[in-house]
This record gives structure tokens, sequence and C-alpha cells, in this order.
């Protein structure tokens, strides 16, 4: 009997969970000159950003971070990225896609092939997105540039965790923790309290 509710309640849970991997995820994400926002819906979830932070006083001296190491890791990193990223794509629908906005530059010219470009590169785009929809207006008198994007896609959870899987399966694991772990001992040393009296002398 105890073997027959334990089943039951293991294969509720499994079945819960498989339909939870199985629900939508909606993304909205909004791209302005004056901020940006993103919004992520999941069953009975709501989650806007970005949220407001308080300012944090700046110190004196600024980190010193091991830029020759990050520059020579970041090809690995970008294929990481790349993977998981095509494999998003290829496993996610983009509903809606709206690019408005103004672009404009000193010569009339440039203006025109500027905006003559972008007009035949988002009528190719969509081919590939029935619901995207273009409002850009040349400005044939100003040098500006003020353009608002607003995309919405939807994705299955369980596509989202796999493609975290993907990006911490092709990342140079070893490399990128000790180039972490390394900044995170030289953080220490430069906020313990002797490395503080010790500037302090020297001063």
């Amino acid at each position: 009997m105890t073997e027959m509710i334990a089943g039951v309640v293991l294969g509720s849970l499994f079945l819960l969970l498989v339909l939870a991997l199985y629900q939508r995820v909606w993304i909205k994400f909004v791209w302005a000159p004056d901020g940006r926002s993103i919004e992520v819906r999941y069953l009975l979830l709501r989650l806007r950003g970005p949220r407001r932070h308080r300012k944090r006083e700046k110190k004196q001296k600024r980190r010193k971070t091991s830029v020759l190491r990050w520059v020579r890791l970041l090809p690995e990193l970008l294929h990481a990225l790349g993977k998981g990223l095509g494999f998003l794509n290829r496993h996610s629908q983009l509903r809606h896609l709206r690019l408005e906005g103004t672009i404009g530059t000193e010569d009339p010219a440039s203006t025109g092939i500027l905006w003559g470009s972008i007009e035949a590169f988002c009528g190719l785009l969509r081919l590939s997105v029935p619901g995207f929809e273009l409002a850009i207006a040349p400005d044939f008198v100003e040098q500006r540039v003020s353009l608002t994007l607003d995309a919405k896609i939807v994705v299955r959870m369980a596509v989202i965790l796999t493609t975290i899987i993907i990006v911490l399966w092709h990342m140079p694991k070893r490399r990128l923790w000790s180039l972490l772990r390394d900044q995170r001992r030289k953080t220490k040393k430069s906020t313990s309290p002797y490395a503080r009296s010790k500037e302090a002398k020297v001063a």
C-alpha cells in the first residue's frame, strides 16, 4: 500500500514537472532612448525590470582586473553563447517585432541611402517575421538617431533550461573558474583591514 501511494505521488510530481517544462514563457523587451524594460510571464508569475538600485558610493581606487586574460577567454565565451543562442533561435517564436523612430545625417543623400538600406533589410525580415512592423522616418535636416525596438518572444521553459545547459557545457569552465577565483582573491586582499591600514600609512 505504501509503495502504491509513493508511486502515485512520484508520478503526479513527474507529470507536473513535464507540464511545467512544456508551458510557454512570454518575454517582452522594449529598448528606447529613454530606457529599457523587460517583462517575463510564466504561468501566474509576472516579472518586470529593470529595478532601481540604490546608488553605491564610488571607491577612490578602481579594482584592477586582468583584462588580458578576459580578452584571451572571449572567443571561447562567444562560441558558447553562440551555441546556446543558435539552439534558442531554432526553438523559439518571435511573435511581435516593431522598430520605430527617426534617423538622419548631415548629408541628405547619405540619409536617403541609409533609410533605403533599412527599408530593404526590413523587407527581407518581414518574410521570416510575419508580425514585423517598421515605422522609421528620415530626417534630412538634422543628424540624429532615435530608435525604439519592441519585441515579444515565446519560448517553452524546457528550451530555456536546455539553452543554459548548452552554454554551460561549451564554456571553458576551468579557465573561467580560475580567473574568477583570482579576481575574488585580489578583491579580498584590497578590502582587508590590513591593506587599508597599509594604504593609509603610505598616504
